[in-house]
């Protein structure tokens, strides 16, 4: 409970400031930490919490499913592994698998996997979902279906929350590179919607995971801090769209910037990649 409650604490910390984009790891009813689970060579299992946010009763169902990062950072569910991709579903056991908690309640997951001895060395990865619906849905919708008056229509509108977790199995030594090529202001489809956009390319076989940082000419300290980014094998090249405030804005541009991707990876610490312009 304490790591949760740390959690929330993060989050709006994080609102306060307004000078840091959190990651998505929660929805309007689940809340989870940690934000992904990596298990290294000689560890075989590991945990998570989620809590139910909401105020009512509801069931979750939890899955593992395989997905793969787009060059705009979206995730697309696949079934067939590309060349250099490798899914971990097959090496998970998980528990539970379906679970009803009241408004508030939290809930652990355990994590382990079942690796052959004959694995070939590689990133495994595949990721947890964690699907909710309040139960009383279900007496709204048994409750239509008995209605006397069968002339009557009715439409009855459920919302289903969902969030993903990546689960990542790493066997052998493994190593990337990744680099920033290029960074950007742009306009988003609404005329409020602001971005600062980072070009980023990555080569090996590892998924490089850190924080995004950007720094003013003669500030010591970064304007703007984006937590939680990754470029996921076998992506090679990834758009980082990142919300701009109308308060940073005003600090960057027309300046001279630097960005600094720093990891986050206790296995890899340190800068992995960083880049100098100007933006207009």
């Amino acid at each position: 409970m304490r790591r949760v409650m740390k959690l929330i604490r993060n989050l709006l910390m994080a609102a306060v400031t307004g000078l840091a984009f959190v990651p998505a790891i929660a929805n309007a009813n689940i809340l989870v930490s940690p934000t992904r689970v990596v298990l290294e060579d000689g560890e075989r299992a590991s945990e998570l919490v989620f809590l139910n946010r909401s105020d009512e009763e509801s069931a979750f169902r939890i899955s593992l499913e395989n997905r793969r990062m787009l060059s705009d950072g979206s995730m697309e569910k696949v079934e067939t592994a590309i060349d250099g991709e490798l899914f971990a579903k097959e090496f998970l056991r998980y528990s539970p698998r379906r679970v009803v908690l009241s408004g508030g309640e939290q809930q652990t997951i355990r994590i382990s996997s079942r690796l052959p001895r004959d694995i070939a060395p590689g990133e495994y990865r595949s990721h947890l979902r964690i699907m909710a619906v309040p139960v009383s849905a279900g007496n709204s919708l048994q409750s239509i279906a008995s209605d006397d008056d069968s002339d009557a229509l009715s439409i009855t509108l459920v919302a289903i929350q969902s969030v993903t977790i990546p689960v990542i199995l790493r066997v052998g030594d493994l190593d990337a590179s990744i680099e920033i090529d290029a960074l950007s202001i742009e306009q988003g489809e609404e005329e409020t919607e602001t971005y600062l956009v980072a070009k980023m390319s990555r080569a090996g076989n590892r998924s490089p995971y850190g924080d995004i940082k950007i720094y003013a000419a003669g500030e010591s300290e970064p304007v703007y801090f984006a937590r939680g980014i990754a470029v996921y094998v076998p992506t090679d090249t990834r758009d980082v769209f990142l919300p701009l405030p109308e308060s940073v804005k005003e600090k960057i541009a027309g300046r001279n910037v630097r960005i600094v991707y720093d990891s986050s990876d206790p296995q890899k610490p340190g800068i992995l990649a960083e880049h100098a312009t100007r933006l207009p």
